[in-house]
């Protein structure tokens, strides 16, 4: 369903709150206007009227009708109005002029006094409000056209520069979704769309380098699974062809070659099984200078074949955390850090207790490149050009990620360089009293 361009809502909402404010100033306006009139005008009309009445009373106490006739007519002509005298009755004495012919009229009035017989004379002149009004009025319009044409048209030229970067965000976005992951949305001058433009490339480059690892796992993970499988059944074929005798060497090899098929197969399974560790966790008092003492004295043999020492070291901290879970992040890393020392070197555990437990895990390795530094806890990222040729099947990293992260931690790249890397594990301290 397409919607309304924004370009027009905004400019049609800013044309009616210029209407609505232009209608309610020249309410206002109007208002103010007219009583400021009246303040000023009535005054000085009653004042010519008073001075109006004077005259007549001295004209009625002279007995002089035809200087009254003239006066009131000379009262109309200069008002443009209609000028009646009437008696105490009510009745018609004299009248000079003739109704305004068109547009409202204001009415005074003012008694005689009784010597000149009572009775009141009347004016009824043009309203001085309207014509001002009028054209008040008719300048009150014509400046909200101007000011509505001139804000439609300022409006579409603003909304078009604010729409410009989504509209092109939304076409980086179609082609990414076509499948184009070089797609990357150009940033407007704005801080807005300049967030929302790298928000949007940030998750694009994460998109590509996730289709990327994908691919590469495919392929490492096809290799992985092809070559001790093929290997298998040439070993197997050869014996039922009795091309090599069905001993104990040759089925030892066909062994070993199954056991690597099936170790890659359960690396996939423990990495499944780490995803959902959150809903499978069992937590637990653990003293992890303890846990990892354990783990370096199971990894015996792989110390002995690299030829590589491991020490833990540092207070007692106790983390409040599944322990199975904790073994098999802490195992990962540790086993990545032999893995990776060079011969006749050190790996070093360090425990820290606190208001976090911290497990520090160091080897003197050649250290991580930079590049591959952002992606070493991505599933089946493997560091081509750091730390020695690419080995095991990438996932090791991830799986210890997805179990500290279960079980409330971190982990992370502490330091790294020529001298050997550091990975650094913070975990919730306490028995249990402080687990959330």
């Amino acid at each position: 369903m397409r919607g309304r361009p924004l370009a027009l809502r905004l400019a049609l909402l800013l044309a009616v709150v210029v209407v609505v404010v232009l209608v309610v100033a020249g309410v206002v306006v109007n208002r103010a206007v007219s009583r400021s009139l009246d303040e000023t005008l009535g005054p000085r009309e009653q004042q010519r009227l008073g001075l109006a009445v004077a005259v007549i009373e001295n004209g009625f106490e002279r007995g002089d009708a035809r200087g009254i006739t003239m006066l009131l007519r000379r009262v109309a002509s200069e008002t443009g109005g209609r000028v009646r005298l009437v008696d105490a009755n009510g009745e018609l004495l004299a009248e000079a002029g003739g109704p305004p012919l068109q547009g409202e009229t204001d009415v005074f009035a003012t008694d005689l006094s009784d010597a000149a017989g009572g009775g009141a004379l009347e004016i009824e002149v043009p309203s001085a409000r309207a014509p001002f009004l009028q054209a008040f009025n008719t300048a009150l319009v014509l400046t909200g056209v101007v000011a509505v044409l001139a804000l439609l048209t300022a409006a579409a030229v603003v909304a078009s520069r604010v729409t410009g970067p989504l509209r092109a965000l939304a076409a980086a976005a179609h082609r990414l979704g076509d499948g184009d992951l070089a797609a990357r949305a150009e940033p407007g001058p704005d801080a807005e769309s300049q967030e929302l433009a790298s928000a949007f490339n940030g998750m694009a480059d994460r998109l590509q380098r996730s289709e990327t690892l994908r691919r590469r796992a495919a392929s490492d993970l096809a290799h992985d699974l092809a070559t001790p499988a093929t290997v298998l059944e040439s070993q197997l074929q050869a014996m039922i062809d009795g091309v090599v005798p069905a001993d104990a060497a040759e089925l030892e090899k066909a062994r070993t070659s199954a056991a690597s098929l099936s170790g890659v197969i359960l690396q996939l399974g423990e990495l499944t099984q780490a995803e959902s560790a959150t809903l499978h966790r069992h937590p637990e008092p653990v003293d992890l200078r303890e846990l990892a003492g354990e783990i370096v004295t199971g990894l015996d043999g792989l110390l002995r074949q690299r030829e590589v020492t491991a020490t833990v070291d540092g207070a007692a901290a106790v983390s409040h955390v599944d322990r199975g879970q904790l073994s098999r992040a802490l195992r990962n890393v540790i086993t990545n850090a032999i893995q990776h020392a060079p011969p006749m070197s050190a790996v070093e555990v360090t425990t820290t207790a606190g208001p976090r437990a911290i497990i520090r895990v160091r080897d003197h390795g050649p250290g991580i490149d930079a590049d591959d530094l952002p992606y070493v806890f991505e599933r089946f990222y493997r560091a081509d050009r750091s730390r020695g040729a690419a080995s095991g099947s990438g996932i090791g990293l991830t799986v210890a990620r997805e179990l500290v992260v279960a079980n409330g931690g971190t982990i992370e790249v502490e330091s790294t360089g020529d001298d050997g890397a550091t990975f650094r594990i913070e975990l919730p301290a306490g028995d249990g009293g402080t687990w959330p």
